[in-house]
């Protein structure tokens, strides 16, 4: 008898934790380290379509737009029944941040390192500041359903959340 994709989810997490070094155990409370070298590009400027959050200049940037559901999850993987939408995460370099999901319409994963490993929290940074003011990381996340995702970033003493429209807006009034 196989394992379902959920068990298989758990499975793949407590393989990373024990890989990577992440903290947590299950795909609750698992935290995904980001490692610094895996940034895609560093800038200066993060541009009008994305919106910076948190104090003293930000600590993470997140798309300002509504993001489009693209690829579906592969038959067998640890995202058969989800969507993915990609998109950069930036991150100030000199800060220690965490993404985590808080709140989305059915299930909703991070994903920024590991192919094929999803993660409810993520963490990177602080990174080398000699290339520019924000590390770019490549990956996106994967939802069941279309609708707003609820994140909450964190840096030192500080958390915002911040809310995306994947594949549909967000209700103003929620």
């Amino acid at each position: 008898m196989g394992m379902g994709p959920a068990a298989r989810r758990v499975v793949t997490l407590v393989v990373v934790v024990a890989l990577t070094g992440c903290s947590g155990g299950d795909e609750e409370s698992a935290t995904v380290v980001v490692p610094c070298s895996t940034a895609i590009d560093a800038v200066d400027d993060v541009g009008l379509s994305y919106g910076i959050h948190g104090s003293r200049g930000g600590f993470v940037a997140l798309p300002a737009w509504q993001l489009q559901l693209g690829r579906m999850g592969e038959a067998g993987s640890e995202f058969e029944g989800f969507r993915f939408s990609k998109f950069g995460l930036l991150v100030r370099r000199d800060r220690a941040v965490s993404l985590e999901v808080v709140d989305s319409p059915d299930e909703a994963a991070l994903e920024y390192v590991h192919p094929d490993t999803p993660a409810r929290s993520v963490s990177v940074g602080p990174c080398s500041p000699e290339l520019g003011e924000w590390a770019v990381f490549a990956g996106g996340v994967w939802v069941t359903e279309p609708g707003c995702v609820e994140l909450v970033a964190a840096s030192d003493n500080e958390e915002v959340r911040v809310r995306l429209p994947v594949g549909a807006p967000c209700n103003p009034d929620s």
